[in-house]
């Protein structure tokens, strides 16, 4: 191998080393770089916070020597209004100047606005402004939850507020899962409405009757007790009766309009009864007569007629049927057309129901005809016979009775009158006895009364005579005297 040369090793040396210093002041100069390129923001960010913070104190400092602080130029309104209105809630500030006045929910503590600006999402909150003096909020669509107090506050040092409320009045609604619904009860049991109702102010309660009738209460040291109207949640009522049967409004109110009602229906079960006004009927051959029966039933009665214990009476040429119900009572009535002699006899009514059945006889005679107009006799007798049927008790459920004077007086004449009864409804013959007796006696009372007077007047009449002749015999003689 050849010798290495010496000269050529120092020269690769050298290069090495400027190639080295070369590249390590490249490096220096690029980290200088990059410290200059991070460290002027920062320091032209802190010529700016400096500037930001002597301008706050200038302006602090002109608010302390030259402005004056801004005062409320009036108090903010209380409002009370109905749920679903609108409202405004004024904030005036006079020399507000560079101050800000904002409006913050008392309760929450959430800001609603703060100068121009709305901060609450709330989409029925806005403001109006103007002349950096009026700051009005404006709700809209009020709701419950809109219900508290609502500050206007001015950022002095103190901060300076004042407070406006607002009260929402809820109108009275029903609670159906908590009032009663159509009730059915039995005779003789207790009963209890209950109406529920929410709103605000509280809602009062008040039961009245659809049909405007008196509720039967019940009964205090022995009277019944009867109410147009009842004031109260609960409504009691002890040993229900077929009276109480109907209808009753629940009705709420607060004084927020409108105001509400609900209707619950009141039944009351109770087997048939029945009331015969006439059960002696006498007509003549070749007439028209119609027999009448009153009959009481819930749940709805059958009702039907019937000839001495035979089939049901069905509507054709010689008999025709109808039935008038109202409620619980149903009057029917069989009209007899053209009496044959095979006409005469029994008839029968029958009701039917669930609970129970009741049937009542009419018997149906033959009376002769009228011969004869009526005379004051006969229209005296007919008087008289209209008030004996009057002593017999009516049941108010019944309408208005036609009774002839024929009928009325073989109805009287008649011994084997048998009046049909249920245990409730009775028409007492001793009454009409009693009733006819009573009117006799003062009949004869009044007669005698009526002569004696007559035969004191006659009596009176002559003894004034008497006198005069007397008088007048003794003057006779005088004036005899002084003539001769």
């Amino acid at each position: 191998m050849p010798p290495k040369c010496k000269s050529c090793s120092s020269r690769d040396g050298g290069k090495l080393r400027k190639r080295f210093f070369s590249t390590f002041l490249k490096f220096l100069l690029c980290v200088t770089l990059l410290v200059l390129a991070f460290t002027s923001p920062s320091q032209g960010g802190g010529d700016d916070v400096s500037a930001e913070d002597d301008e706050e104190s200038a302006n602090e400092l002109r608010r302390t020597t030259n402005e004056v602080e801004p005062e409320f130029a009036e108090p903010i309104p209380n409002i009370t209004i109905p749920v679903g209105r609108d409202i405004q809630l004024p904030c005036i500030v006079d020399n507000l100047g560079s101050y800000r006045a904002a409006w913050i929910k008392v309760e929450t503590k959430a800001i609603l606005t703060i100068h121009h600006h709305i901060i609450t999402r709330n989409y029925r909150i806005s403001l109006s402004h103007s002349d950096n003096r009026n700051f009005v909020l404006h709700i809209r669509n009020v709701q419950k939850s809109d219900r508290g107090g609502y500050m206007c506050q001015i950022n002095t040092a103190p901060m300076k507020s004042q407070i406006g409320y607002v009260d929402v009045l809820v109108p009275p609604d029903i609670i159906m899962n908590e009032s009663s619904t159509d009730i059915t009860a039995r005779e003789g049991t207790n009963v209890s409405l209950v109406c529920k109702a929410k709103g605000y102010p509280s809602p009062n309660i008040s039961w009245r009757r659809e049909d405007n009738q008196p509720i039967p209460l019940g009964t205090w040291h022995g009277k019944k007790v009867l109410a147009t109207s009842f004031d109260g949640a609960q409504l009691n009522i002890s040993r229900v009766s077929r009276l109480h049967m109907g209808a009753y409004l629940c009705i709420a109110s607060n004084g927020v309009p409108p105001s509400v009602s609900r209707r619950i229906l009141l039944h009351v079960n109770f087997p048939p009864v029945m009331w015969i006004p006439n059960q002696l009927v006498g007509a003549p051959l070749d007439k028209d007569v119609t027999l009448d029966c009153h009959t009481e039933a819930y749940p709805a009665s059958i009702n039907y007629w019937a000839k001495d214990g035979g089939d049901m009476i069905i509507n054709d040429a010689k008999y025709e049927t109808s039935i008038k119900e109202k409620n619980y009572k149903v009057h029917m009535r069989l009209a007899i057309k053209n009496l044959e002699p095979q006409d005469f006899g029994t008839y029968k009514c029958f009701a039917e129901n669930s609970l129970g059945s009741t049937e009542g006889s009419i018997r149906l005679y033959e009376s002769p005809p009228p011969t004869s107009e009526p005379t004051k006799d006969t229209a005296a007798i007919r008087r008289q016979s209209v008030k004996e049927v009057e002593v017999f008790p009516r049941h108010q459920s019944l309408g208005s009775v036609k009774n002839s004077d024929k009928e009325t007086e073989d109805s009287e004449d008649d011994p084997n009158k048998n009046p049909v009864t249920d245990g409730k409804y009775r028409a007492s013959e001793e009454a009409a006895a009693a009733h006819e007796d009573h009117s006799q006696t003062s009949n004869r009372k009044r007669n005698r009364s009526g002569s004696e007077k007559a035969s004191e007047k006659s009596a009176s009449a002559s003894y004034k005579f008497k006198d005069f002749i007397l008088v007048l015999i003794p003057a006779l003689a005088v004036l005899l005297t002084i003539t001769t």
